[in-house]
């Protein structure tokens, strides 16, 4: 249990929040976790052990490693309907089901997906996976950017904003990725650029690897 667990912070939420790479050594480590856990009839360290390895890979940048994650986090998602894992786990699945769906090009399947999975991690107040599935919300619109599109991403972006979570330092990186983004969107040069180099900095200043990756890919 205590492996289980320690690599779904270390690597689960690690590579989900943008603080780590989905790296070889990272996968590695949390298959050879699972491994050690599926020897155990604990329900509970068999869906951390699920959980780490899915989120390390629907992070890889192969398409197969991605479709393997989706099947292991569907794992974890019927381990939640029988009752054997944390139900608010279901929704953080569903919005990284939602958002391969997105990056295969099914922007308008995925987009419903996304907002009611939203809807219920913030109910469910699991603000960490809000945050995260905002972003790919907003993401997703701006890519599709039909009509109300981007409104709809500065609505978001602003319901993000106003949670009462000062100070978590995940939503603060985040929160400036998203606004240079939506300044893109919006033709402003200038708040673009302010935005994206705020985000640069303070990923940098923290150490975030997979922010500083994702920052220095913005143009």
């Amino acid at each position: 249990m205590s492996h289980a667990v320690v690599n779904t912070y270390a690597y689960g939420y690690g590579i989900s929040c943008g603080v780590l790479p989905a790296d070889n050594a990272a996968v590695r480590d949390v298959e050879d976790a699972l491994e050690s856990t599926e020897r155990s009839s604990e329900d509970f360290a068999l869906g951390f052990a699920r959980w780490a390895l899915g989120m390390a890979l629907v992070h890889r940048e192969s398409p197969a490693e991605r479709e393997r994650g989706l099947a292991v986090l569907g794992q974890v998602r019927d381990m939640c309907l029988e009752g054997r894992f944390y139900q608010f786990s279901l929704a953080a699945v569903d919005v990284y089901t939602a958002r391969e769906r997105a990056r295969r090009g099914d922007r308008d399947g995925a987009i419903p997906q996304m907002r009611a999975a939203i809807d219920d991690l913030f109910h469910a107040e699991y603000h960490l996976y809000a945050i995260l599935a905002t972003g790919f919300l907003v993401q997703t619109l701006l890519d599709r950017c039909a009509r109300g599109d981007v409104q709809e991403a500065e609505a978001a972006i602003g319901r993000l904003a106003a949670r009462g979570d000062e100070g978590l330092v995940i939503r603060e990186v985040w929160l400036l990725r998203l606004r240079a983004l939506l300044a893109g969107a919006h033709g402003d040069d200038a708040s673009y650029r302010h935005y994206r180099d705020r985000y640069r900095a303070k990923a940098t200043s923290l150490g975030f690897e997979g922010h500083i990756a994702w920052a220095e890919a913005m143009p």
